[in-house]
């Protein structure tokens, strides 16, 4: 299904961990929105940056590097999750060189663009979009997907504290997507979202 859309439409994505960003976000481009995906461009970053990964070690030390040179992502998660001070130095790196990303995507002719950003409301980004969208799942969902992806009980409870709560999130978005049902029923809210609104 493609969505013939006048003009230059930008759209914030969030939620919380383990709410199904990513699977929105990609029926968005199955739409032929033009998406961006901050934690994957993260993922690039420390992948193929090289600026950034010394900028990382010289930051958290030789203990997140792997020995093939890459970040080694399991350690870095485990020092910055346990400190907010950490945290906000890991940030620092990589936030500006992301939102440089997506804010050059949105000041280019792409049509509409659809950019998910995980701490969008916590970084007052909000204005910067046309529409934010929430997606939403109850804490026993969001818990059981987290541990299917090997996540334990207390490494999700400190990715949640690093966030505002979804109620807060979903109060401050212009629409909501619950995804506690089949992957169908979140892209029909994806497909009537955009008819009803653009």
């Amino acid at each position: 299904m493609d969505f013939a859309l006048p003009g230059v439409r930008r759209i914030g994505l969030t939620g919380g961990i383990g709410c199904g960003k990513s699977t929105a976000l990609a029926y968005f481009g199955d739409c032929g929105a033009t998406t961006f995906e901050a934690d994957a461009e993260v993922r690039r970053l420390l992948r193929e940056d090289a600026g950034v990964r010394e900028a990382v070690v010289a930051a958290f030390g030789e203990p997140v590097r792997a020995p093939d040179g890459a970040i080694d992502r399991a350690a870095l998660a485990h020092i910055v999750f346990h400190s907010a001070s950490q945290l906000a130095r890991l940030e620092a790196i990589l936030h500006p060189r992301v939102r440089k990303a997506w804010q050059d995507l949105l000041e280019s002719p792409k049509g509409w663009v659809v950019v998910e950003i995980p701490l969008l409301f916590e970084n007052d980004l909000q204005s910067l979009f046309d529409c934010t969208i929430c997606l939403f799942v109850g804490q026993k969902t969001q818990t059981t997907r987290l541990r299917d992806r090997g996540l334990s009980l207390s490494q999700i409870e400190l990715r949640r504290s690093r966030q505002w709560p979804l109620a807060r999130k979903m109060e401050s978005a212009d629409t909501v997507f619950v995804n506690e049902g089949s992957t169908d029923h979140l892209r029909s809210q994806v497909e009537d979202f955009l008819k009803l609104s653009l």
